[in-house]
Parts: C-alpha cells; sequence; structure tokens
C-alpha cells in the first residue's frame, strides 16, 4: 500500500488548506450570527489534523515499521471525530471527516495486515477488501478482520472498537437529521379512538371529532414539553442598527429574546442548546426570515439538566415590514425526538 498512502497523504496536505479557508469563512459567520456554534474552530483542528496525518504518511509511507502508520491513522481518527461531532451548521465538515475516516481504515489496516502470515489466498481476505468495508460496512469489514488469519489477536480487537464506535456516531447523527416521529407534547390532547363495536346497517353512526386545533403561543407563554424542556419567547424587538459588512438589506430587523429551560434533556455530546438552528422565523407577508449580524446582549449556552439559560437573544432580518411575526421552532429531546411548536409575537 505504499502508492496509496504516498496518494493519500499529498491529497490529505492539500486538501487541509481547503478545509482550513472553509473553516475561517464559517468561523466568521458563526461570530457575526452569534449562533455560538464551534463548527469554525472543528473545521480547523480537521485541516491540522489531515496536514499532521499527510505529512506523516508520507514520511513513513516506506517503513517496515507500524509506528508511523498508526500514528497517521490516529489522527485522521481524531479528524474525523471533530468534524463528525462538531460540524453543526457547516455541512461540509461533515464529508471532510467521512473522508478522513476513510483514509484512516486505509491506514489501520494496512498497520495491522500481515503480509509475513501465510494462509490461502481468497477475494474476501484481500487487504483492499476489508478496508472498502470497513469504510462503507463497519460491521462487514469488523467480520472480515476476525475470519482473516493476516491479523493478530489485539489489532483486531482495536480495529473492532474504533470502527463499533463510529458506526454507532455515523447511526446517531443520522438518527438525529431524519427522524421523522410525529412528537407528542405536554399542550396535546388526545384524540378520541374510534368505536370499535360493530353496529347494524340501520343504526346511525355518530360523527367523528375533530381533532383539536394546535396551540399558538403568545409572547410570554411557556412551552413546556414534560421531563424534556421549557422555552419561552419575552420579546420581539424592533433595532435601527445596520451592519455595513453584511449584503443584506432588511426592511426591519428583529431581535428574538428567550429564555429555555432543561427539565430533563441528556447530554448527547453536548447539553440542551436552543438556537437559532431551531427556529424559522416567518414576516407578516409569509416571507421567510434570515439571521441578521446584528448586535445581541446574550448568546445561548448549554444548558444541563435543571438549570435556566436567560436572556438568549438572536437577530433576523425581515423581508418585509411586519407588526407581528410566527416563529415556527423545532428542538430535539430524548432519544433524538422532535417537539416542533408555533407562536405568533407582535413586534415592538
Amino acid at each position: 500500500m505504499k502508492t496509496a498512502k504516498l496518494v493519500i497523504g499529498i491529497v490529505s496536505m492539500v486538501l487541509s488548506v481547503f478545509v482550513l479557508f472553509q473553516s475561517c469563512a464559517a468561523g466568521i459567520v458563526n461570530s457575526l450570527e452569534g449562533s455560538g456554534q464551534v463548527s469554525g474552530s472543528a473545521g480547523v483542528m480537521v485541516a491540522v489534523c489531515l496536514i499532521i496525518a499527510g505529512i506523516v504518511g508520507v514520511a513513513t509511507r516506506n517503513s517496515t515499521r507500524k509506528g508511523g502508520t498508526l500514528t497517521a491513522a490516529g489522527f485522521y481518527l481524531v479528524a474525523a471525530l471533530f468534524g463528525g461531532i462538531l460540524a453543526g451548521n457547516y455541512t461540509d465538515l461533515y464529508f471532510w471527516s467521512f473522508v478522513a475516516w476513510a483514509f484512516a481504515a486505509v491506514f489501520i489496516v494496512d498497520g495491522f495486515y500481515d503480509d509475513a502470515v501465510w494462509e490461502e489466498s481468497r477475494w474476501w481476505q484481500q487487504a483492499w477488501l476489508i478496508t472498502l468495508a470497513l469504510i462503507v460496512f463497519p460491521p462487514a469489514g469488523i467480520v472480515l478482520l476476525w475470519i482473516s488469519k493476516r491479523f493478530n489477536v489485539a489489532p483486531k480487537i482495536i480495529s473492532t472498537v474504533i470502527f463499533a464506535l463510529g458506526f454507532l456516531i455515523i447511526l446517531g447523527n443520522l438518527g438525529g437529521v431524519f427522524s421523522t416521529t410525529p412528537p407528542v407534547t405536554a399542550d396535546s390532547t388526545a384524540v378520541p379512538a374510534a368505536n370499535a363495536t360493530t353496529t347494524t346497517s340501520n343504526t346511525a353512526q355518530p360523527a367523528a371529532e375533530p381533532a383539536p386545533e394546535k396551540k399558538v403561543y403568545g409572547l410570554g407563554e411557556t412551552w413546556t414539553v414534560d421531563g424534556q424542556f421549557a422555552l419561552t419567547f419575552t420579546a420581539a424587538s424592533l433595532t435601527n442598527e445596520r451592519n455595513q459588512f453584511s449584503d443584506k438589506n432588511p426592511a426591519q430587523v428583529v431581535i428574538l429574546s428567550y429564555d429555555y429551560e432543561n427539565l430533563g434533556v441528556e447530554k448527547n455530546f453536548m447539553e440542551l442548546y436552543i438556537s437559532s438552528n431551531n427556529f424559522k422565523v416567518i414576516d407578516g407577508a409569509g416571507v421567510m426570515a434570515a439571521t441578521y449580524p446584528a448586535s445581541t446582549s446574550g448568546n445561548p449556552q448549554e444548558t444541563p439538566i435543571g438549570a435556566r439559560c436567560v436572556g438568549a437573544q438572536q437577530a433576523y432580518g425581515l423581508v418585509n415590514a411586519s407588526g407581528e411575526i410566527t416563529v415556527q421552532v423545532e428542538v430535539y429531546g430524548n432519544n433524538y425526538k422532535s417537539y416542533p411548536a408555533s407562536f405568533k409575537l407582535p413586534i415592538s
């Protein structure tokens, strides 16, 4: 795999420069929006790990010892971990994390694969196939690792732990993104079940009761999901401030102020954190608003169980001047369960 390690090392060094520039841009956006996200910093860490891994991989590609190969693999795994967990609104970082994950698999297999051990050559025991399986579908790759005689027991155990944890992290991220289970909120009312008793043809069927209307919250009203969290919008205030560095020209800039409390959402990579990523703001004409880089006096914070975040703010630019805005909120609780709610807020 000397040629593969040389190519991967060169690609990593070139890629690290591109990721670094992207990360700086993401960091600037996070700072201007006051979102509190660390995706820019995470991207810088990924870039640093990529360039170190690339240099080590190229420098030790011809070495008969495995220390350099496994060191490069370690830096690739760190890059994949940082990017996969902290990408946030920097969505390209998910892709770069997968690339780092793939490069790590190549180096790990090369580091642990023992060419000196003789065994009958079978296509499903080749190093390239085991590497591909670990990248695309780690459970299959782990099976191939254990039935191959070219890996010692200790490397098999280490590789199993690494790729099993990586696979679980990937499943966790996908579960959060694609979860579509309809939520049951604290303010929901049960819809009466249909009568299961069979009636005769000349007996009038009772009319089905209409589903209760979904509650729309107002300013100062608290939306509570029992055992999960509570959220209150305390103000929707106009500001005359305009950012000279922004290319946006909104008709109005509104600063949303809100408080939230963690009633029982357990830590999953981070504590409860409700920010602009959880809001969709719609102006009075039904047009979506976007975040605006105006000055705010408070940022959302990671909030553990039993604690409150008070005075968080986020600025939005409205396309149309409005007296009232709609804020659609979606917050994830335990087990990535999604909870939606709607607020109507008068602008003051």
